[in-house]
């Protein structure tokens, strides 16, 4: 934890200033906080390898008391969620070692910690669709310069989208520690994580950004008045000030992964003053296979929003979001080109043949929209990967890159 976030970071219980407590346990070097404990005049909080952490749930209280004992890795492995000593050694191995894989990571927390599908996550549907919309809404708002917040942003894979484009370095707020450690690592890295719940005030100073987001979980947000709120007053003051909510369920169309949903309506009456703009996504997956485009300047019936599983809503006074973007191929960002995991890969001499499978039933049923852009088959020449992978752009593989059967994945993601 750098040493500047205190500037922005607030209590989000009295809303007061934080600083380190210096007669506690705590391991610093040059201006930042690695394990130590923060406090403000009514609480203190633990800050656990490198990431604050801003609620008072029992890991915390868990965390909090290890650090004051010099246990800052007892503290990492009461965030992470070790239940005994044979989780918290897999664990413990995987994090030391430097060749650890995101999936390696993954599978010593056991079956327990959701992040099977988060393997496949860069080509699925809900992505596809958030990814577009984020770097069309975000790139033109931090145009400029602007700092950005993700909150739930859970394992990072949109707050990777944020990265290039917020200045300073984008914050990514999630309640679950585990995955904001994941994402500094390997997904996210650049951003800035904070561990807070949604469910209470956020803990920021009231405009401490322009640009404000809550992708894939508002409908599992039991305060979503308040969490969306909360993203308002972060970024009230900024003459560029926006708040995006990505793949809102639609109460009125059942998903595999409901939540508790609202209506368009009820979402819309979230922004308070605010009038925000909704948009199916249906239609905006449609626009981005059939023409590389996203309509933001189109208007939606009540009819059409109330048919669609999910919208998307943004609230804005920044007219230059409400036009048609082109999408843009998807970026390298921090990582490397690889086969979509969703690929078997099978060598035949110098070409890769990939056959399309499911992992699991699940996935299909949630996703299978990705057939939309993902081919059954598909070969790619190993000696053109290999060269795009060293950074020589492969004109022949754009179109496989486009459809998401050549991905940025994050290094040692798979």
């Amino acid at each position: 934890m750098h040493l500047d976030l205190l500037d922005i970071l607030r209590c989000p219980f009295c809303g007061g200033r934080l600083n380190l407590v210096t007669s506690l346990f705590h391991r610093t070097s040059d201006d930042t906080i690695s394990d130590g404990v923060i406090g403000c005049e009514c609480c203190v909080f633990p800050v656990v390898d490198g990431i604050p952490v801003m609620h008072l749930q029992g890991s915390a209280v868990a965390a909090r008391e290890a650090i004051e004992a010099e246990a800052p890795d007892r503290a990492l492995l009461a965030m992470v969620g070790a239940e005994n000593d044979k989780a918290a050694e897999a664990f413990t191995e995987a994090a030391a070692s430097a060749t650890s894989t995101y999936r390696d990571i993954v599978n010593s927390l056991g079956d327990g910690f959701e992040g099977g599908y988060f393997l496949y996550r860069f080509s699925d549907p809900t992505y596809v669709v958030a990814d577009a919309v984020v770097r069309a809404v975000a790139g033109t708002v931090l145009a400029g310069g602007g700092r950005a917040l993700d909150v739930c942003g859970g394992s990072g894979h949109l707050t990777r989208a944020l990265v290039p484009l917020s200045t300073p370095a984008p914050v990514m707020a999630d309640l679950f520690y585990t995955k904001l450690w994941l994402a500094r690592r390997y997904t996210a890295p650049g951003a800035v994580p904070v561990c807070c719940d949604a469910n209470i005030p956020l803990p920021f100073a009231r405009g401490a950004f322009d640009y404000a987001m809550c992708s894939d979980a508002l409908m599992f947000v039991w305060m979503k008045r308040l969490v969306v709120g909360e993203m308002l007053r972060a970024v009230d003051g900024s003459p560029r000030a926006t708040v995006l909510v990505n793949h809102a369920h639609n109460q009125l169309v059942w998903s595999p992964s409901h939540g508790n949903t609202l209506t368009v309506s009820g979402y819309r009456q979230l922004f308070q003053p605010a009038v925000p703009r909704a948009f199916g996504e249906s239609a905006l997956l449609e626009e981005i296979v059939q023409s590389g485009r996203i309509d933001l300047a189109r208007v939606d019936s009540e009819a059409q929003l109330s048919q669609d599983a999910a919208f998307t809503l943004i609230g804005t006074k920044v007219e230059e979001v409400f036009r048609s973007h082109a999408v843009p191929p998807p970026q390298q960002y921090s990582g490397e080109w690889s086969i979509n995991p969703l690929y078997q890969v099978d060598r035949d001499a110098g070409q890769l043949r990939l056959t399309f499978r499911f992992p699991s039933d699940d996935y299909e049923y949630e996703f299978g929209a990705c057939r939309r852009y993902l081919p059954q088959s598909a070969t790619v020449d190993a000696a053109a990967l290999a060269a795009l992978q060293a950074g020589t752009p492969q004109p022949a593989l754009d179109d496989l890159i486009r459809r998401r059967v050549i991905v940025s994945l994050p290094q040692r993601y798979v």
